[in-house]
């Protein structure tokens, strides 16, 4: 049985990474031959070095070598923007088909090159419906199909939440996790809620998860506030998730926002972005609140909504739960796995 070739040279570990470690993950627990080819140096490859069944291929940093490296595979799968390039010169080399997985919203500017690459695609998947339709609008001749990201099936470590929870007693922690970057995750609207909310709501407190470009500029807008902390990188983003009494995700784009998935797993109320795709998941008044981007007093009223309804918060809270249930890695492998045997792997 070739073994399933999957391809991503993003250079740092986000979102789209953790969905490719999560599918390789349940792949590897169906017994599946797999290849992961990924820039030497890769995050991804350092967290898949335990997996069985996976062989690690770490080349340049460009699509021509990753491409070479499909070679021996049944079919590939691109998971980032440049190694749809890869895919298509591993088709053209060896005759592999491939699926590509399209984890953003961005409109994509005219390319011919990769205008190819799509049209011999054996399946484009999307994240979300609002990528599915920025998708088609560059690409029409793919009828593009709809797969979820997974949530990453967190656990917490009793003792470490009550630990964070004494670290801030009395407090109401508010939480965001995501790469500091403001055109994309909104964070600066986060920090602007947190100095309206100083002295109207002395017991809120902010934590902001994540380490990124804008750091620095965070911090210089954060000043003298004492009720809003960067706390970095942390890794065990599970016991900050049961800590937390609200979720804010105020981003100015994003495809699907897979973080809003382990939110959710948690049973946190969330407040959110009304934009692309995270409406998919996130229903105003019904699991959480969705506001405009870059707006703190909607941010805060959303907040606050949740905060003042402890019956409603609870139904939220309960509501989250089940429905992160319908987005594990399971349910995202067992939808790749039927793209796999439809474009020709004899499984």
């Amino acid at each position: 049985m070739p073994p399933i070739c999957h391809l991503n040279l993003a250079p740092t570990f986000r979102g789209g990474e953790r969905q490719v470690e999560l599918l390789v993950r349940e792949l590897s627990s169906r017994g599946r031959e797999q290849i992961l080819v990924v820039r030497h140096g890769s995050s991804l490859a350092d967290r898949c070095a335990d997996v069985d069944r996976l062989e690690i291929r770490c080349v340049a940093a460009n699509p021509i070598a990753a491409g070479l490296a499909v070679r021996g595979s049944g079919v590939a799968h691109a998971h980032d923007a440049r190694t749809v390039y890869s895919c298509l010169l591993a088709r053209l080399l060896f005759g592999v088909p491939y699926v590509i997985t399209r984890r953003v919203v961005n409109p994509q500017s005219k390319s011919w090159l990769r205008s190819l690459a799509y049209k011999h695609a054996s399946l484009v998947a999307a994240v979300s419906s609002a990528a599915a339709v920025e998708l088609q609008k560059r690409h029409p001749e793919q009828q593009a199909l709809i797969v979820p990201d997974a949530h990453a099936s967190l656990v917490a470590n009793d003792s470490e939440v009550r630990r964070i929870r004494a670290a801030y007693d009395g407090k109401i922690l508010i939480g965001h996790m995501g790469a500091l970057i403001h055109s994309h995750k909104g964070q600066s609207t986060i920090i602007d809620a947190a100095r309206i909310s100083a002295e109207r709501y002395p017991d809120w407190h902010f934590l902001l998860c994540g380490e990124g470009g804008d750091e620095a500029l965070f911090r210089e807008q954060i000043g003298d506030l004492t009720n809003i902390e960067l706390l970095g990188w942390v890794d065990n983003v599970g016991d900050y998730l049961e800590a937390l009494d609200v979720f804010v995700y105020p981003s100015l784009h994003e495809a699907l926002g897979s973080i809003l998935l382990d939110a959710m797993q948690f049973g946190l109320p969330i407040v959110a972005s009304n934009v692309d795709g995270i409406p998919d998941i996130v229903e105003d008044g019904v699991n959480g609140h969705l506001v405009e981007p870059e707006n703190a007093e909607q941010l805060l009223e959303g907040i606050r909504a949740i905060l003042a309804d402890t019956s409603g918060r609870l139904k939220m809270s309960s509501l989250n739960r089940e429905k992160a249930g319908r987005y594990g890695p399971a349910r995202m492998a067992d939808s790749y796995e039927t793209v796999y045997r439809e474009i020709g792997d004899p499984m």
